[in-house]
């Protein structure tokens, strides 16, 4: 797991030095300014950790593949110029749908007259929680949805092989034909 956060880490930071958002430091390290470039990054995770990465207080039974916490519980790391006290947690619920609304809020679009009424629109704002550093203490999403149906395949499908066998499931991480 540290290892995939440090390539996360090395990665990122290329890319936004690359483009020019960014420049390096004599140490080797990421010289970034959000305000000065006016660019808004957001960095969310996959749905939940793998059985053998999740630790204690939660159960490994209950981990990615399932609606539990530890199925659906991800990192959500935004910086950009309109966040007010940068490294600091929010322990709020979010939803990744939330950042549409966020990419509109940011674009001056209002994503709400954007979308058809007949379309439903899930979508709670962001922007607050990053404008206002005491927003946390009054969560705007009071709840969250997920939902769990084993994968629907056409009758032809043929599964790849099981590459990680554990809590009594088989995840396949690459598809492929037999």
């Amino acid at each position: 797991m540290t290892q995939m956060i440090e390539a996360l880490d090395m990665e990122l930071g290329r890319v936004l030095v690359e483009t020019g958002l960014a420049t390096r430091g004599v140490g080797g390290g990421v010289k970034f300014d959000p305000v000065q470039t006016n660019t808004l990054i957001a960095v969310v995770g996959d749905n939940g950790s793998f059985a053998a990465d999740v630790r204690l207080p939660f159960d490994a039974a209950k981990s990615k593949g399932t609606v539990y916490q530890t199925g659906v519980w991800v990192p959500l790391i935004i910086a950009g110029p309109m966040v007010v006290s940068p490294n600091r947690s929010v322990e709020s619920m979010t939803n990744i749908v939330d950042l549409f609304q966020l990419f509109g809020d940011v674009a001056g679009v209002d994503v709400r007259k954007a979308v058809p009424a007949t379309h439903g629109l899930d979508s709670k704002p962001l922007l607050p929680y990053l404008t206002n550093s005491n927003q946390d203490a009054n969560p705007i999403r009071t709840s969250n949805f997920a939902q769990y149906e084993p994968n629907t395949r056409s009758s032809t499908y043929i599964p790849g092989a099981c590459v990680i066998k554990s809590v009594n499931t088989c995840i396949t991480l690459m598809p492929s034909r037999v």
